[in-house]
C-alpha cells in the first residue's frame, strides 16, 4: 500500500464514522421527538388532531308548537333530514345510486356527483320523513341521515300576522313567536362531525351525543274557526270599502279570553295593530259617559237634554249633530248618537270624575295582554285639558285607544260592570304533555254596579234595532247590544276631511252576553259611517259564527271570575294584577298610580266643529231575509266553500278534505238560515 492510498483510506474511515455518528444522532433525535410527541405530549396532539378533523355541532331542538284553544296546530316544528351516501359502505353501488336518485327525485347533475363519489359521505340533499323511510327500506347500507328542524304553519295565512315569524335559526322574530320565544325554544343537543380528506363532514355515529330537549307548547285562547271567519270578513270588507286597514276582534266578556284577532294595515307587514296602533274612537265611548252618570247619580235614562236642534254654538266652537232634535232623553242621546247631548251631559261631571272613570274602564293604560309593543293609548290628566277637552272626550276625541282596550271596556258592560283582563294564552305544556301553567280569568276591577251595566246594555240593544244607528248589525235570531262610531283621523296638527275611522262594537246575546265583537275600518272610500260599513261586517261575522261549530258559545253559563294574581312562566313576562287607580274621582288634578306613557296631543278640528257621527240607513233586504238560495260550491276547495256558505248563515257538514265534488241540498234549492249543507 502506498503512502497516498493509506491516507485515502484514513479519510474514508473518518467520513464513514462521521456519517454513522450523524445518522445515530438523527435517529436518536427522531426517537426522542417521537417519544416526546407520543408519550409526553400525546394528549395535546390528540386534542389538536381531533379539533382539526372533528367538529362539535349542535342537534337542533324541536321548537314548541302554538295551538288554538281546541288544540288545533297553528305553528309547529317539523323534522326534515340531511341525507348522505357513503359509497364505501354500499354493497352494490350502481344499483344503490339509481335507487337514491329515483326515490329522492335528484337531478342528473346530482346523480353524476353520487356516481363519481369514492370516499367519505356525499350529500344527497334535504328530504322529508317519507323520503327517508323509502331510502331506508330500499337501500340496505350506505345511506345516513342528520335531523333538521323547520317551522311550519299548517293553516297557511290564517292568524299569521298574530303568530309572527322565526328566522333561519328558528328564533322568534315577530308576533307571538317572538313574545313566547323563551318558552317555545328548546335545549339543543350535541353531535360530533368528522372531516374527511376532501373536507366533507359527516356525523360520527359512535361518538357520545346529548339529545335535544324540545320546547314547550303554547295553547292560545284563539278559536281557529272564529279566527278564519274574522279574517275572511275583514278581507272582504277591505276589498268592498277600499279601506287601508282594519280590525275584527272577538272576545269572551266573562273570562277576557280573545277568541279572534284579525288586524291589518296596508303599511304594516309585522306586528298586531289592534294592540299597538291607537286611534280616536268617536262615539263608541259614549256608553261609558252614560254609565258614569248613572253610577254617580248625575242622571237617569229618562232625563231630557235640550240638544239645540242639531247645532250648538259655544264660546269655543260649534258642535253639530247629523239630525236635529229639540230635546232628547239620556237614552235617546245614545240611541241617536247625539254629540251635542253627550257634550252637555259631560258638564254634569267634574273633570277628575270623568277622567277617573275613563281610566277605570281601561283607557290610557296597557291592558296587560302582553303582546310586543302594546300601546297604552293616551288619556291626558285633567290638569292639561283645554276648555273643549271635556266635551271632546264625551264623544271620543282627545282620547287615543287601541281596539283591544275598547273590546275590554265593552266586555266590562257585558260582564255586569266587571273589567276582565284580556288574555291570549290558555295553557303552557311541556313536550311530554304535562300542563305547567293554566290561565285563570282575572278581574281587574268593578267599574260600575251591575244594575248600571244592565241599564246601559238595554239602551245599546235599542241602538241595534230599527230605531238606532247600529241597526245594520241586527239579527232576527240573536239579540245584540252595540254602538257605532265614526271619527276623523288626525294628521298634520288637524283633521283630514277625507280620512275617517268607522267602527262598531257590540256584544251578544244582549240578555246574557257570551261574545264581544269589534269591527273597525280605517280610511274607507265612499261611505265612511260606522253604522253603514262596520256594523254589517259584524253581522256577517255573527251569521257565520252561528252557522259554524262555535254556535254553542252562546249557550251555557260561563266561569266565575277569579282575581288571583298570575305569574306567567318564562322570565320577564309578569301578568300580575294591575291595581285600581285609587284616586279621588272628584279631584281635578287626580294622579293615577299607574304610569301614563307620554304621547303627542291631538287638537280639535281647525274649523272648531265636531264631526257628525251617523247616517240614514237603507235596509239590506238580501241579508235580512230568513231563507236563502243554496249556492253552487262544487269545484271549490273546502275552505272557500265553507266560507261562502257561512256568509249566508248556513251550517256545513264536511265529508271531503280537498275539493268539493257534490253537495246536498243541490245548488239553487231554498234553505232556511241555520240549515246544514253536506259537502263531499
Amino acid at each position: 500500500m502506498t503512502k497516498a492510498s493509506g491516507a485515502h483510506c484514513r479519510v474514508h474511515t473518518r467520513r464513514c464514522r462521521f456519517l454513522s455518528i450523524l445518522v445515530l444522532i438523527t435517529a436518536l433525535a427522531m426517537t426522542a421527538r417521537a417519544a416526546q410527541i407520543q408519550l409526553l405530549q400525546a394528549d395535546q396532539w390528540r386534542t389538536r388532531a381531533e379539533s382539526q378533523g372533528n367538529l362539535h355541532g349542535t342537534l337542533p331542538a324541536a321548537r314548541g308548537g302554538i295551538f288554538d284553544r281546541h288544540g288545533r296546530p297553528l305553528a309547529v316544528s317539523t323534522e326534515e333530514f340531511d341525507a348522505f351516501f357513503a359509497p364505501a359502505e354500499s354493497g352494490d353501488r350502481e344499483r344503490d345510486v339509481e335507487t337514491i336518485v329515483r326515490i329522492a327525485g335528484l337531478s342528473s347533475r346530482a346523480a353524476a356527483r353520487l356516481t363519481k363519489a369514492e370516499q367519505g359521505w356525499s350529500p344527497i340533499g334535504r328530504v322529508d320523513g317519507r323520503v327517508r323511510a323509502g331510502l331506508e327500506e330500499a337501500v340496505s347500507s350506505g345511506v345516513h341521515f342528520s335531523a333538521v328542524v323547520t317551522r311550519a304553519y299548517p293553516e297557511g295565512a290564517i292568524a299569521r300576522s298574530l303568530l309572527g315569524s322565526v328566522d333561519e335559526t328558528g328564533q322568534g322574530q315577530s308576533g307571538l313567536e317572538l313574545l313566547f320565544d323563551s318558552l317555545l325554544v328548546g335545549t339543543a343537543g350535541e353531535v360530533v362531525w368528522r372531516r374527511d380528506a376532501r373536507g366533507e363532514l359527516y356525523p360520527v355515529l359512535e361518538a357520545e351525543r346529548s339529545l335535544p330537549q324540545p320546547g314547550r307548547d303554547v295553547f292560545l285562547t284563539i278559536d281557529l274557526e272564529l279566527q278564519e271567519i274574522a279574517e275572511q270578513a275583514l278581507t272582504r270588507a277591505l276589498s268592498e270599502t277600499g279601506a287601508s286597514g282594519g280590525d275584527v276582534l272577538m272576545a269572551d266578556p266573562r273570562t277576557g279570553e280573545l277568541l279572534a284577532v284579525a288586524s291589518v294595515r296596508s303599511d304594516r307587514k309585522f306586528g298586531i295593530p289592534a294592540f299597538t296602533d291607537p286611534y280616536e274612537p268617536g262615539s263608541t265611548v259614549k256608553p261609558f259617559l252614560v254609565a258614569t252618570l248613572l253610577q254617580e247619580n248625575r242622571a237617569t235614562l229618562n232625563d231630557r237634554v235640550f240638544v239645540e236642534n242639531g247645532v250648538w254654538k259655544t264660546a269655543h266652537r260649534t258642535i253639530r249633530d247629523v239630525h236635529g232634535y229639540d230635546s232628547l232623553s239620556v237614552a235617546e242621546i245614545l240611541l241617536h248618537s247625539s254629540n251635542i247631548g253627550a257634550a252637555k251631559l259631560a258638564e254634569r261631571l267634574e273633570r277628575g270624575l270623568q277622567y277617573s272613570y275613563l281610566r277605570d274602564f281601561g283607557f290610557g293604560t296597557p291592558t296587560g295582554v302582553r303582546v310586543p309593543s302594546e300601546s297604552a293609548g293616551l288619556l291626558r290628566r285633567p290638569g292639561s285639558w283645554s276648555a273643549v277637552s271635556q266635551a271632546s272626550l264625551a264623544f271620543g276625541y282627545e282620547l287615543l285607544i287601541t281596539s283591544v282596550q275598547l273590546v275590554a271596556a265593552y266586555g266590562s258592560l257585558a260582564n255586569g260592570g266587571v273589567l276582565m283582563r284580556p288574555t291570549l294564552v290558555r295553557e303552557i305544556r311541556e313536550f311530554n304533555g304535562e300542563t305547567t301553567w293554566r290561565s285563570v280569568p282575572e278581574a281587574v276591577r268593578r267599574v260600575v254596579h251591575q244594575d248600571v251595566a244592565s241599564q246601559v246594555t238595554e239602551v245599546l240593544t235599542w241602538v241595534v234595532s230599527e230605531e238606532g244607528t247600529g241597526r245594520r248589525a241586527a239579527l232576527e235570531t240573536l239579540s245584540i247590544a252595540g254602538k257605532t262610531g265614526t271619527a276623523r283621523i288626525a294628521s298634520n296638527g288637524g283633521y283630514d276631511d277625507r280620512r275617517y275611522a268607522a267602527s262598531f262594537v257590540g256584544f251578544a246575546p244582549a240578555d246574557d252576553p257570551r261574545l264581544v265583537i269589534l269591527t273597525k275600518l280605517e280610511d274607507p272610500q265612499g261611505q265612511y259611517y260606522g253604522g253603514g260599513i262596520a256594523a254589517p261586517v259584524s253581522r256577517r261575522v255573527l251569521q257565520a259564527m252561528l252557522a259554524g261549530e262555535d254556535a254553542g258559545l252562546m249557550d251555557g253559563a260561563g266561569p266565575k271570575p277569579d282575581v288571583t294574581p298570575r305569574t306567567f312562566p318564562g322570565g320577564d313576562l309578569d301578568w300580575s294584577r294591575a291595581a285600581s287607580s285609587g284616586v279621588d274621582r272628584r279631584s281635578p288634578d287626580a294622579e293615577p298610580r299607574a304610569h301614563i306613557r307620554p304621547a303627542s296631543v291631538y287638537r280639535f278640528a281647525a274649523n272648531g266643529e265636531a264631526v257628525a257621527d251617523e247616517f240614514e240607513w237603507t235596509p239590506d233586504s238580501e241579508s235580512d231575509i230568513a231563507e236563502v238560495s243554496v249556492p253552487d260550491v262544487r269545484g271549490l276547495d273546502v275552505r272557500a266553500a265553507v266560507s261562502r256558505l257561512h256568509e249566508l248563515g248556513l251550517k256545513v257538514e264536511i265529508h271531503s278534505s280537498d275539493e268539493v265534488t257534490d253537495q246536498v241540498p243541490a245548488a239553487g234549492m231554498t234553505a232556511v238560515r241555520g240549515a246544514s249543507v253536506i259537502l263531499r
